[in-house]
């Protein structure tokens, strides 16, 4: 079953699509001409990222009911829709995209489990606590929560020029397959608020962030 999951609630509405299909399917859901589809191979190098783009746009027709033509990336490279009706968010890791609307301005991350989150755990949380990490049996989850909700809260905040250590902060939780926080953005004379929903399911662990407010200090 490709859709492996969909799910609403009043803050926002997202759908989990499992890859199965060859290119050729979605080439036919998207009605991609020929011409269109030899600029697009010409554009990416491997297969599998294609595959993966391809996907990406058919998921976007679904859950927004409209063309994936609607869907453009501005000078900052952050995926909207073209009229600006709603937020929306995309993410992927190997077969698995996932794609959420919202009213307000949203990030979302889509991690399998992978070893190299330990190799790279210093460029994205601060000593400290990573030393307090390090003693949970949940370690290896704590790695992924945060990995996840910081690619997350960059996509949220959506302009770039952030350090995932000194700007993104997310606070202290206990974790659970399924739980939320809050976090910041925290940069030059501003800070911006968000709500953290995080979810560990299978083999892999899902982060959504959701803006609440902007103090100008």
């Amino acid at each position: 079953m490709p859709i492996h999951s969909k799910y609403q609630n009043n803050s926002f509405e997202l759908l989990v699509w499992n890859i199965t299909e060859p290119t050729s399917f979605f080439i036919e859901k998207l009605s991609l001409s020929t011409e269109s589809v030899k600029e697009l191979n010409q554009n990416f190098s491997h297969q599998n990222s294609l595959l993966q783009w391809l996907a990406s746009r058919f998921v976007l027709q679904i859950l927004f009911n409209r063309p994936y033509t609607d869907f453009i990336k501005n000078e900052k490279g952050k995926l909207e829709i073209i009229d600006n009706s709603c937020n929306l968010s995309i993410s992927h890791s190997q077969n698995k995209i996932v794609v959420v609307s919202s009213a307000q301005k949203i990030g979302i991350d889509i991690q399998l489990s992978t070893p190299k989150l330990f190799r790279i755990a210093t460029k994205y949380i601060d000593h400290l606590t990573l030393h307090k990490l390090q003693s949970s049996q949940c370690y290896n989850d704590y790695l992924h929560i945060y990995w996840g909700v910081k690619e997350a809260l960059f996509k949220a905040f959506g302009l770039g020029q952030l350090n995932f250590i000194k700007d993104l902060h997310l606070m202290p939780f206990v974790f659970q397959d399924e739980g939320h926080t809050t976090a910041k953005v925290i940069k030059d004379n501003f800070e911006i608020n968000y709500r953290v929903f995080y979810q560990k399911k299978e083999d892999f662990y899902l982060c959504i962030v959701i803006e609440e407010s902007l103090e100008i200090s």
